[in-house]
């Protein structure tokens, strides 16, 4: 078991007046329990943005708290996602599986018992360890290649027998 503030720093969301963001091309991401949190596209308010390669994690909202979610493009948050911003440099593919790990946990949580920084820096997480008790990201980001190259071989032998 390992603490997740061992590897990610905590950055809570900024957007607190979504009514107010006009439309434009950064994705705004919000406590959502679908579409990967994505609520809307705005425009820059002058509010920070938060980078690409990071993980979302859903602090309360609809039915979606405990949620994390790898976003691939920088995005604003809205004050109901915490950033996870990555310590070490991690594949995407070891942040789909941190991702994955994080929201297994979801069901301690409740819009009564949110998420909120004191609870999220106590908060563990299981992940595959090697012998020196440290997490095998290289395994983690391993094994996520190998799921999605299965979903989409099919795809390539369907199209081979078209040609």
């Amino acid at each position: 078991m390992f603490y997740i503030s061992d590897y990610f720093e905590f950055i809570r969301g900024n957007q607190n007046n979504m009514a107010k963001c006009e439309t434009g091309n950064i994705p705004l991401i919000s406590a959502k329990k679908v579409d990967n949190g994505y609520k809307d596209f705005i425009k820059s308010n002058g509010k920070k943005l938060f980078p690409k390669h990071i993980l979302t994690l859903n602090n309360d909202g609809d039915g979606g708290v405990g949620l994390a979610y790898y976003q691939p493009v920088e995005s604003a948050l809205d004050t109901h996602v915490t950033a996870l911003v990555p310590k070490l440099d991690l594949s995407k593919y070891a942040l789909l599986f941190v991702s994955r790990c994080i929201s297994h946990q979801r069901e301690k949580f409740s819009h009564g018992y949110s998420l909120n920084n004191q609870r999220l820096h106590s908060q563990k997480i299981m992940l595959p360890e090697n012998m020196d008790g440290q997490p095998r990201w290289v395994y983690m980001s391993n094994y996520l290649q190998q799921i999605q190259l299965q979903q989409i071989a099919p795809y390539f032998s369907c199209q081979d027998r078209l040609h």
